[in-house]
């Protein structure tokens, strides 16, 4: 079969589910991965052998599953990434806080722990512009763990990695902490795509409503006894109360926009 008409069956299935411009590039992904080929096969009309596998492939997109948890592949920061359902799929914000930590310290060589480290994502793309830098990562959850160090392995960097639940337990000194926590709210779930909510471990979303900055506040509490720089990810939704209680704590802060313009960067010095 021509790979013109699975790309025509990819797009007029998935456009129930998504708009044509995902759709399309969702079939792209497809082919790059099953053929290593391009958008110029099917411009030449080149045929494929693997229309079972196509379906297969098709079946679980419309199902919401992510194509980076079919392919095992998440592109960031120049890297390409190993992510399964263990780790939440890393995404294009997260690679501006990894831009702006670089933009800001150049040539670092101090110590670095990121915090829900997840895929590892942070300090495996910060490793390879620190070279003499001391990353490490923490998670409360060992399966994602699991995918860190496998990431770190992959790219052939060190990165030390270790399971800490920063709620209750503390924290050894570092120059800069840096963390994408938990920041959404359990009642914000209705308005969050199903695929991310049936596929995406949840313990890496969500927090709860009678205290959504639970993670900032742990975080910056330890950052000030280390004095140390702190890097977020966050929600436009707290930037209210959290620029509050960053004033109530005579905390020096600054934000930055994301892609959108929305408040989803926040820098904390002590």
């Amino acid at each position: 079969m021509q790979l013109g008409l699975i790309k025509a069956l990819y797009t007029d299935q998935l456009t129930k589910v998504y708009n044509y411009g995902e759709a399309e590039n969702l079939f792209y992904i497809t082919l790059q991965w099953l053929e290593k080929k391009s958008k110029t096969a099917v411009i030449l009309g080149q045929d494929t052998l693997l229309v079972d596998t196509y379906q297969l492939v098709l079946e679980e997109l419309l199902l919401g599953k992510p194509i980076q948890y079919l392919t095992h592949e998440a592109p960031f920061y120049g890297l390409s990434l190993y992510v399964d359902e263990r780790v939440l799929i890393p995404r294009p914000e997260t690679e501006q806080l990894v831009h702006w930590i670089i933009h800001d310290n150049p040539e670092f060589n101090g110590s670095v722990m990121d915090i829900g480290t997840g895929s590892g994502c942070i300090p495996v793309a910060l490793a390879k512009h620190w070279p003499e830098a001391i990353l490490s990562g923490c998670d409360i959850s060992a399966d994602a763990l699991v995918v860190a160090e496998k990431n770190a392995n992959d790219q052939e960097v060190d990165v030390t990695f270790i399971q800490k639940d920063i709620l209750s337990q503390e924290l050894d000194d570092y120059d800069i902490i840096i963390s994408n926590p938990p920041y959404i709210g359990k009642s914000e779930m209705h308005d969050m795509h199903q695929n991310v909510l049936n596929n995406e471990p949840h313990l890496a979303l969500f927090v709860s409503d009678s205290d959504p900055l639970i993670f900032y506040k742990r975080i910056l509490q330890l950052a000030k006894q280390q004095k140390t720089t702190c890097y977020f990810e966050t929600s436009e939704l707290y930037r209210d109360e959290l620029d509050l209680w960053l004033d109530t704590e005579n905390l020096d802060y600054i934000w930055q926009l994301d892609f959108q313009k929305k408040n989803r960067m926040l820098k904390v010095r002590f």
